[in-house]
């Protein structure tokens, strides 16, 4: 008698979850995929008959025994700036005629009529829904009728409050779609719903946003009275954002050296340093290095042919921002060029594309603020080559997210000219490196562009030892002595400049003026005034002219003509070369300084 009087007692509500089998499900669970336009609820008659959500890996179709497999709606990260998803077209076609994308919510435990189901949407809100959506089931006669409905303010929340129909008791493992219409003769007539995502930061191979919908609470008697377990769930993704595009991927660090000889492999004569060390016996041995050019070959891939439901449509208004940025000056003939295609037999470039519309070849800055930027059409970047060059097979495995995307090799190419009036490639320098610094920036305020970033394209050096002397005086009984220790004959360049305003101008600089060779395990000795002298000769060397600072402190108003800077390139290997400086002091000690390269040995 006592338990039956506590039995009477209870709410209506809970005495009908009891005469359903309360409490036997431990979790709600979710489906969600993705479809053709009037996709039908899949097992839609079906009830789910299981107690728990069957786990993602072995789920195979929506029986009365199985779930679903998810299919979750795929966007470009890029688009997310501000983006509406109407799940009714979640392939943005701009008609109702586009795909479809469902959720559908299964309690585990009998819901009672007037239960409040509470439920969360982590990523988006939702948007477009007119501020009623509603969880419906099939009806026993192919269409669908609604069993809850969402109570107060939906769109720009990302939170939804669902009351259960009065009178209504919804059976365990009973599949309700999200809808936005209550009912419908058809199951085509269902409506999916829509949600908002909006997020602010710049885009990086790395950026990963995922939608996902959970349901928190659900409470019989509106809320107040006791909790179903059963209608409680785990997060379900609904939509994976990820980048649609990918730049500079997959590339490493081209590598090559100067010639500072004046023969290249072939033995055939060459200007010392206006060459690279190349293969000149071997097409297919220059890949990355040829005659006057250093290929850096690099990977750019586009997702909006892949796996993605909305993506980017590339335009005139989209460009990759580039700066070549160099640790060290290249030299005033080196330039930056962009090839789209190559063909590997014979190492020839392809379809050559402009680093800017009207600028064939780019320039280097020494530093981000000083290096031009190039707008470099993003059309051109992305746009896999078809008329030139070897066909270029997308590389990424079956289970990557690039599988299937728009793949496209480039070639950016440290290139030496010849200069305007000249008939002879410019003398290069070395020991530099290069790193573009780049942004993809698609000119709508709305998609979000990509993070600035940089990559070390090109690391260029020297066949040779470099030595350098920061100050020389061009006076009687003043040398440099260099000794090569190798056990072959080095050819030996020098570049100078003195003290000027700007040493950039008229021959105030001068770079690789020849001074002959060094014999094998020999030194020789180059008297300070026949240098100058030399690279005059050869050159045309100007040395200072003065006037570069008016005060006192700093100042080189009276700069010397007589005092200079030295760099010595000698084409062996740097463990063997050493040098020495003399400064001749009349009337006291002379001051000798060791001039070394980076060694590996030390004194």
């Amino acid at each position: 008698m006592k338990r039956f009087n506590k039995v009477a007692l209870l709410p209506a509500a809970v005495a009908a979850v009891l005469a359903g089998n309360a409490y036997a499900g431990t979790e709600a669970c979710f489906e969600v995929y993705k479809g053709a336009d009037a996709l039908a609820v899949a097992g839609f008659a079906d009830i789910y008959g299981g107690a728990a959500c069957v786990a993602e890996a072995d789920r195979t179709a929506a029986t009365t025994a199985d779930l679903a497999p998810t299919l979750e709606g795929k966007i470009a990260y890029e688009l997310t700036g501000e983006l509406a998803v109407d799940f009714d077209d979640l392939d943005a076609t701009g008609a109702v005629t586009g795909d479809d994308l469902h959720i559908v919510y299964i309690p585990t435990t009998d819901i009672p009529g007037g239960t409040k189901i509470l439920m969360e949407l982590s990523g988006a809100n939702f948007d477009g829904n007119a501020n009623q959506i509603h969880l419906v089931k099939e009806d026993g006669a192919g269409g669908f009728d609604a069993v809850a409905s969402s109570d107060g303010t939906v769109d720009g929340t990302n939170t939804i409050t669902f009351i259960t129909k009065a009178g209504i008791t919804i059976g365990a493992g009973t599949r309700l779609a999200f809808s936005r219409v209550s009912t419908g003769a058809a199951a085509a007539d269902l409506d999916p719903v829509g949600i908002k995502i909006e997020n602010n930061t710049c885009t990086t191979a790395n950026s990963s946003k995922t939608v996902s919908i959970r349901a928190t609470e659900a409470v019989t008697d509106g809320g107040t009275g006791y909790s179903i377990i059963g209608g409680v769930s785990a997060a379900q993704k609904v939509v994976d954002i990820s980048p649609q595009f990918y730049t500079f991927f997959g590339s490493s660090t081209a590598e090559a050296e100067v010639n500072a000889e004046s023969s290249d492999s072939a033995g055939n004569a060459i200007i010392a340093r206006t060459e690279f060390v190349y293969n000149a016996g071997d097409v297919t041995d220059q890949l990355v290095a040829k005659q006057h050019e250093v290929v850096y070959k690099t990977s750019f891939y586009n997702r909006g042919a892949g796996d993605l439901d909305q993506a980017i449509t590339l335009d005139a208004d989209d460009h990759l921002e580039t700066a070549f940025v160099a640790s060290a000056d290249p030299g005033a003939t080196v330039k930056m060029g962009l090839w789209n295609a190559r063909l590997a037999a014979t190492g020839a470039l392809d379809t050559q594309e402009e680093v800017e519309t009207g600028t064939l070849l780019g320039e280097f800055g020494l530093t981000e603020a000083t290096a031009t930027v190039y707008d470099t059409e993003a059309l051109d970047i992305f746009t896999p080559e078809a008329t030139g060059g070897d066909a270029e097979a997308n590389p990424a495995a079956a289970t990557s997210n690039l599988f299937g995307a728009d793949y496209n090799e480039m070639f950016y190419v440290v290139t030496n000219t010849i200069p305007a009036g000249a008939t002879d490639y410019g003398v290069m320098n070395f020991n530099y490196n290069v790193k573009p610094t780049y942004t993809l920036d698609f000119g709508t305020e709305t998609e979000l562009d990509h993070c600035k970033e940089e990559v070390t394209s090109h690391q260029i050096g020297v066949n040779g030892a470099v030595l350098k002397v920061p100050y020389a005086v061009s006076a009687e009984g003043n040398f440099v002595r260099v000794t090569n220790e190798h056990d072959e004959a080095a050819e030996v360049t020098v570049d100078l400049f003195s003290e000027s305003d700007n040493g950039n101008l008229n021959n105030r600089k001068v770079t690789a003026v020849q001074l002959g060779t060094v014999p094998a395990k020999s030194s020789v000795v180059y008297f300070v005034p026949e240098l100058v002298s030399e690279a005059e000769a050869q050159q045309g060397y100007t040395s200072a002219d003065g006037g570069f600072g008016a005060g006192d402190l700093g100042s080189n108003a009276g700069a010397s003509t007589n005092r200079h800077t030295l760099t010595f390139t000698v084409t062996a290997p740097r463990d063997s070369v050493h040098g020495v400086s003399v400064q001749r002091i009349v009337g006291g000690v002379d001051r000798v300084m060791p001039v070394l390269d980076q060694n590996e040995w030390s004194q």
